[in-house]
């Protein structure tokens, strides 16, 4: 009977987390603004390192670079999962996945590549057309990657720079494993320039910065490459040096030239599937459109500016959600 008398007690009590109100849909318009990529790095006066060689996917090292190496426009950099990794030399490293109908300066430099190591005569004209797709599938083709895969993938190039370089130190093993920004080898050593410390990943992943970008320090301002690690101009390094004396080192600020026009919402808005898919969602009983964040910070993210949504759910990991992110 006390057995019973308790059961009967629990089970008649109110049970709070049923009765509590379920948490309501908060839906906020999508914020469209122009923005100019930047982030925090740290420099130095001195010999810089040598230019490091980065893979942008990830595998398994199955032939590691040779030191020794001139790696000119083509020239077989590394292999990885078997598959060649050869060097890109161009003013900027190309930062996304190319394939039909987008344009930018990246899609020249892509073209200009292609048309250096034979694969495509057509003009860099900015635009993955036709004859940029046929260049890209040969390309492909001989990269291992199957025939006819007309996407180019910036995983099967790794950028030397705008300059042959020669591999001076190697970096990885046969057997390492990769991910994106891993570093692989690594160049001679440049005397007299500015050392750029960037954050972990490069600022690269921070935002767009293919328009070009600079290096302030205090009130100078010089040209920089993201993802180059050195300013060597013997003007800008003066200029620097300037800035921060008594010093020689301190904290500078990398920004693009151009200001890009964004989609932004809360970051509370993204959601990651199991499969690694980041989605946004309309509503909770909307589908999950997937998105790439190309910048942000801790309480917003920027995305492309073509984003179909008009608003966005910002709080998606309360509410029931239709459709799961990634399905």
């Amino acid at each position: 009977m006390v057995v019973l008398t308790g059961w009967w007690l629990v089970a008649a009590a109110e049970n709070r987390t049923a009765a509590a109100a379920p948490v309501a849909a908060v839906v906020v318009p999508v914020a469209r603004e122009d923005v100019r990529a930047e982030a925090s790095v740290s420099v130095a006066l001195g010999e810089a390192p040598g230019f490091e060689l980065t893979v942008t996917g990830q595998g398994t090292v199955t032939t590691p670079p040779t030191v020794g190496a001139v790696l000119d426009a083509g020239a077989e950099v590394l292999r990885v999962d078997d598959r060649p990794i050869r060097a890109m030399v161009a003013d900027a490293p190309l930062w996304r996945a190319l394939s039909a109908g987008d344009t930018g300066p990246d899609v020249v430099r892509l073209q200009e590549h292609l048309a250096t190591l034979g694969y495509y005569d057509g003009a860099p004209d900015g635009t993955f057309g036709a004859g940029l797709r046929r260049a890209v599938e040969k390309f492909n083709t001989d990269a291992g990657l199957g025939r006819r895969v007309p996407a180019f993938d910036p995983a099967t190039v790794v950028w030397v720079g705008p300059d042959p370089l020669t591999v001076h130190e190697v970096l990885t093993t046969a057997g390492a494993s990769t991910a994106p920004g891993t570093a692989v080898a690594r160049g001679p050593a440049r005397p007299d320039a500015v050392t750029v410390t960037e954050p972990q990943g490069g600022v690269a992943g921070l935002g767009d910065f293919t328009g070009g970008a600079t290096l302030a320090v205090a009130d100078v301002e010089v040209p920089y490459v993201p993802g180059s690690g050195a300013v060597e101009s013997a003007a800008d390094v003066a200029a620097v040096s300037e800035a921060l004396a008594p010093g020689t080192e301190g904290v500078a600020r990398v920004s693009a030239v151009e200001a890009r026009p964004v989609a932004v919402v809360p970051a509370s808005a993204l959601v990651q599937g199991a499969d690694g898919t980041v989605c946004l969602y309309g509503s909770p009983d909307a589908r999950p459109v997937a998105v790439t964040p190309v910048g942000g910070g801790v309480g917003s993210a920027q995305l492309p500016s073509d984003l179909e949504l008009d608003e966005v759910l910002t709080n998606p990991g309360r509410v029931d959600l239709a459709h799961p992110c990634g399905s």
